[in-house]
This record gives structure tokens, sequence and C-alpha cells, in this order.
């Protein structure tokens, strides 16, 4: 679920940086996750993949890795077009929201 080499490499920053970064991380997580969802209402394959870009790359850069996976197969389905199979991994993206959250705080304040 985690990428614990990228969030060793991200402890340089100190506690409350880290912190302070995970809150922006998953603040415009939940922004892109409404942005796809209202593309998807929309039928805007364009917008989907760029949102999944998005979050793709946010999500490897603080160790988010199933998120990363996620999205990155969400970009490719709406670079596709295939709404159905970005409505499916929409879903998992929300589902796999809160776990991952909960793993990240876990993990900077142990």
């Amino acid at each position: 679920m985690l990428d614990l080499d990228v969030l060793a490499e991200l402890r340089v920053l100190g506690d409350d940086d880290l912190r302070d970064l995970v809150d922006v991380y998953f603040t415009d997580v939940d922004l892109q996750l409404e942005r796809l969802r209202e593309a998807l209402g929309s039928s805007d394959s364009q917008t989907i993949a760029s949102a999944a870009h998005r979050i793709k790359g946010a999500s490897l850069s603080i160790g988010a890795a199933r998120l990363a996976s996620l999205a990155a197969d969400l970009e490719v389905a709406g670079k596709a077009a295939d709404l159905a199979r970005c409505d499916e991994l929409i879903g998992s993206l929300d589902s796999e929201l809160a776990p991952t959250r909960a793993a990240l705080s876990a993990e900077i304040s142990g």
C-alpha cells in the first residue's frame, strides 16, 4: 500500500512539514476525486485522464503506491474513453483512500 522508501526520504522534512505535506496531498486528492466524479457524470474522459494523472504523480511523490497504481490504470482508461472501467476505478480509488490515509497517518505519527 505504501512505498516506505519514499516515506523514508520524505522524513528529512521533519515531522511538522511532513504532516503538512500529507494534509495538502489528501486535500488535493479529495478535490481530484470530486473532479473525477463530475467528469464521469458528463462522460468527459479527457478530464478523467488529467485528474488521474495528477493523483498518480502526487501519490508517487508521497509514497501512496496503491493509489498511484489505481490512478495510473484510471489514466489509461480515461485516455481510452472506457467509461465503464473509469467508473470501476474511481470506486476503487475512493475505497482505497481511507486505508491509505490511515496508513500514512500511522507512518508519520510513529
